[in-house]
């Protein structure tokens, strides 16, 4: 339904039990229902929302809205909200993506969208498994995943050749060294300094949870580099058949050098970004803020510092392994 009409009702001063006082507003919607047996018919609201916004939200004159009607109600109808009609925005930032990806890889573009769709299919099935299953283990399951994610992207984006096996290995080889390098750190300090506290709702545990998602996430940063300096190899040696093993490694490593900081940051801005609603929320709320970092970037900060290890690691594994594949074996067949 789209919102044709908004008054404030009344608004009341509470407490809650950590005795923070929150000022509380009833709004009076009125709307169109726009779709269903009831379109066109008037639909008549009511909404409660906090100055905090923590677990609510105050609605404006044109929002849509997702609503359940009254099974009773009559016209006007009465119903409740269930959320914000969002997915239009999704849409567009979806088909801006999918056209970009076509106008500038072509042929490329359309395997890493079907990768990608393959790749979100699997994780799908393979999580709706470990959800019905009391005995899977997720860190074996995410360890399978992560190979055939490895293996179903860069096979479809790369193809059939010495580039695609040398970035392969390299991306399992700097993923699960990562990885345990983090396993091994987590151990020896007994995970101090991580706060579970935001995935209390887990009905699994938490730390195993935490493992799986250092290790997938790893791998996106990991691959990148890897197929960087394998395509770096590549570009070479097509270029100058000639070229010494010496020369490939010094001009590898100084793109190496050159993407390893640049990639570092991004993964440290695409893991905290999503951290900053939450940090905002915290801060609005008069939290301390040494208390709102600590609870709310922990473990982001723990999975951009596992990640960032993958990446500086994979520039000289990627490195040597694209030059045996492609150098050493002559060619890049």
């Amino acid at each position: 339904m789209k919102i044709t009409k908004n008054t404030v009702v009344k608004s009341v001063e509470t407490t809650d039990a950590t005795h923070n006082k929150d000022l509380v507003t009833t709004q009076e919607l009125t709307g169109i229902v726009k779709n269903g047996a009831h379109q066109g018919d008037k639909i008549l609201l009511k909404n409660e929302y906090s100055l905090s916004g923590a677990h609510d939200e105050k609605y404006r004159v044109g929002d849509e809205l997702f609503v359940s009607i009254s099974k009773k109600s009559k016209t006007p109808l009465e119903g409740s909200i269930d959320g914000v009609k969002r997915d239009q925005y999704l849409l567009i930032v979806g088909w801006i993506f999918l056209l970009s990806a076509l106008f500038v890889g072509k042929k490329s573009g359309v395997f890493s969208i079907i990768s990608l769709i393959l790749n979100i299919v699997i994780l799908s099935i393979v999580l709706d498994y470990y959800i019905r299953s009391e005995n899977g283990n997720l860190l074996i399951i995410s360890m399978g995943m992560v190979v055939l994610f490895t293996v179903i992207s860069l096979f479809l984006v790369s193809g059939n050749n010495r580039k695609t096996y040398a970035a392969i290995i390299s991306t399992l080889i700097g993923t699960f060294i990562s990885f345990f390098i983090a396993y091994g750190v987590m151990n020896l300090l007994g995970d101090r300094g991580l706060r579970y506290e935001e995935m209390q709702f887990l009905t699994r545990a938490p730390r195993k949870v935490f493992l799986a998602g250092v290790l997938i996430g790893s791998l996106g940063a990991v691959m990148d580099v890897a197929i960087i300096m394998a395509s770096t190899v590549q570009e070479l040696v097509t270029k100058n058949k000639e070229i010494s093993k010496d020369a490939l490694v010094k001009s590898g490593m100084e793109i190496g050098k050159d993407i390893m900081g640049a990639m570092t940051n991004v993964l440290f801005f695409a893991y905290i970004s999503g951290a900053v609603p939450m940090v905002l929320l915290y801060l609005k709320n008069g939290a301390a803020i040494g208390y709102t970092l600590s609870m709310n970037l922990s473990l982001e900060l723990a999975r951009a510092l596992a990640g960032s290890i993958g990446i500086v690691l994979t520039i000289p594994i990627g490195l040597y392994i694209s030059i045996y594949f492609i150098h050493k074996k002559g060619g890049i067949k």
